[in-house]
């Protein structure tokens, strides 16, 4: 993921309309990049805050 994220620009943010397990997520927290997720799933959303919200701490 850290590969795909390389296009975008150091410090901006990106938008994830489908998180998911939030893999993209935590690439941003990784690299410094901001981050917007959106998931219409709320078990899926829980897995995706509890994964950056590790790395964020």
């Amino acid at each position: 993921m850290h590969d795909l994220l390389a296009i975008t620009r150091p410090g901006g943010t990106v938008l994830d309309p489908f998180m998911g397990g939030g893999a993209v997520g935590v690439a941003c927290a990784e690299s410094g990049r901001g981050y917007v997720g959106i998931e219409l799933s709320a078990e899926y959303y829980a897995i995706s805050r509890d994964r950056i919200t590790q790395v964020n701490n």
